[in-house]
């Protein structure tokens, strides 16, 4: 009888010849431990060429699947009577253009922007603070709205770098530094962090545009809370199991307030945009087209432009991840959906 470990592992290994990627790390947790992980494949998408295996060590870019972090972060501040997500911007910054927009707006891609807005150039890391504080300054004064606040979903992914703008001036540090201090250190996560440059020797695999080229470039792109969060299966599925948990980490000690647990995984929208604080939600009918169809309608979670995914499923005490660097993967939202089921449909474990 074959295993679900070898059963993924050849799931995989075929669609690595279908070209969705050059490799995987897929995995799936309960709310105690990690019940299915397979790393397959290999990339020379690396600073120095050199062709690396994929294995639970190795990190990724994850792209937007940062922006959950940013949001649970912005969690924290929450939790400490710091803000509500009913705070206007202009009351955190004053430059900021527009007076009816809040937090929850640009948090739920609902603030009237999109993302053919004109946009600066992204940060360098070798710009120092003084860069990025300008690209930050620059972000929160663009005037280009299409919409009212409220109206309806415009995907617009520099609206979290105006949120970890406001996450530095309320907790007063950087915000690497806040993640590390609130939610990587006490939940382990190890191999987690937004300092690219941490990271530039080490195991760490670069996305793979669309056309084949390495996108080495982003070693070079300072912290903006939107993407570049680089990270591996594990560390995420440790953030998946945070929620599954009630907010406590692996050592008991609580990192949210079950409260909050329960506020970041429910809908904030009505319905209107399947939408949490942090999250994308399923519903009854899977808007995003990236859950799937074994998940259940409460399922949340968010994709990545580099081939990745972290979803968290309350309903049937689980979460996963999906680590590639690859842009191919993304085109087409359904092999998200394919690689899901097959995670749900292989998994065993004590929820499962």
């Amino acid at each position: 009888m074959t295993s679900p470990q070898a059963e993924l592992k050849l799931f995989l290994q075929r669609r690595t010849e279908e070209g969705w990627a050059e490799g995987f790390a897929a995995a799936i947790t309960d709310a105690q431990e990690t019940c299915l992980a397979v790393y397959e494949g290999e990339t020379a998408a690396t600073l120095n060429g050199e062709r690396v295996g994929i294995g639970p060590d190795t990190r990724f870019n994850v792209g937007s699947v940062t922006k959950p972090v940013t949001a649970t972060l912005l969690a924290k501040l929450v939790e400490a009577g710091e803000l509500t997500l009913a705070d206007k911007v202009r009351s955190i910054i004053p430059e900021y253009p527009f007076e009816d927009a809040d937090l929850f707006h640009l948090l739920s891609h609902s603030a009237g922007y999109d993302n053919d807005s004109a946009k600066p150039e992204r940060p360098l890391v070798q710009d120092g603070e003084a860069g990025r504080r300008a690209y930050f300054d620059a972000i929160c004064r663009i005037p280009d709205r299409k919409r009212e606040p409220g109206q309806s979903v415009l995907y617009y992914t520099e609206g979290y770098v105006i949120l970890a703008d406001v996450i530095e001036r309320v907790a007063g540090m950087e915000l690497g530094r806040f993640a590390r201090e609130t939610l990587f250190d006490p939940l382990g996560m190890t191999r987690s962090t937004f300092d690219v440059a941490a990271v530039r020797e080490d195991s760490v695999v670069f996305p793979i545009a669309p056309d084949g080229r390495a996108m080495l470039e982003l070693a070079d792109w300072a912290t903006t809370g939107d993407s570049g969060l680089y990270t591996r299966a594990e560390d995420l599925l440790k953030l998946g199991r945070l929620f599954l948990n009630g907010g406590a980490a692996e050592d008991g000690k609580a990192v949210l307030h079950e409260r909050t647990v329960r506020w970041l995984l429910a809908d904030a929208s009505a319905g209107r945009f399947n939408q949490t604080p942090a999250f994308w939600v399923k519903g009854a009918e899977d808007r995003y087209g990236c859950f799937g169809d074994l998940h259940s309608p409460s399922a949340v979670g968010h994709t990545g432009f580099s081939g990745c995914m972290l979803w968290i499923d309350p309903e049937y005490g689980a979460a996963g991840a999906i680590l590639t660097n690859s842009a191919r993967l993304h085109e087409d939202w359904r092999r998200y959906k394919r690689i899901n089921n097959r995670l749900l449909s292989l998994a065993t474990g004590r929820s499962l």
